[in-house]
Formats: structure tokens, sequence, C-alpha cells
């Protein structure tokens, strides 16, 4: 029965703090992240923190052993954390 009851929600019937996530992805993907997780508390990280995992993956990628210099600058970055970030 919830699943046909479902297909009749509006945005007015969904908790005000949760009416941003409705517009932003709309209905359907947010009743699919309620049957997914709802009740549950979501961790989202920030885009920081995705965006530097992004960056180091990159400088280990482009790390052809002795190009500190270039990856920091590129980065802006100190070549001591590029040393850290690739290991060496």
């Amino acid at each position: 029965m919830e699943e046909k009851i479902l297909e009749f929600i509006r945005v007015d019937d969904v908790p005000q703090g949760c009416k941003d996530l409705v517009e932003i992805f709309g209905m359907d993907t947010f009743i699919s992240l309620v049957e997914y997780c709802g009740g549950s508390n979501v961790y989202i990280p920030s885009k920081g923190a995705i965006v530097k995992k992004a960056r180091n993956r990159i400088m280990r990628e482009e790390f052809d052993g002795g190009n500190y210099r270039e990856i920091a600058n590129r980065f802006g970055i100190s070549e001591v954390a590029v040393r850290q970030i690739v290991g060496r």
C-alpha cells in the first residue's frame, strides 16, 4: 500500500528540512533516497574533502620521481606536502 501512496507524495508532504533536497534532486530521487536510507543519519562529505582526494590522486599519477617542484607550483602547495602525498 505504501508503494502506491508514494506516487502521490507532494513537496508539501515532505518535512520542511528536506524540501531543499526535493528541489535539488527531484521527487523521484528523493523518494529513492528515503527508501534506501530513510530514518538514518547520512554523512555527506564537504566539496573540499572530495576535491582533495581527487587532487592527491592526480598528483600521484603525474609524479615521475622527481617533479616535486612542478607539482607543488601547479597545485599551490609545498614540496614537502607533495612528498607526503606521493609517499616519497
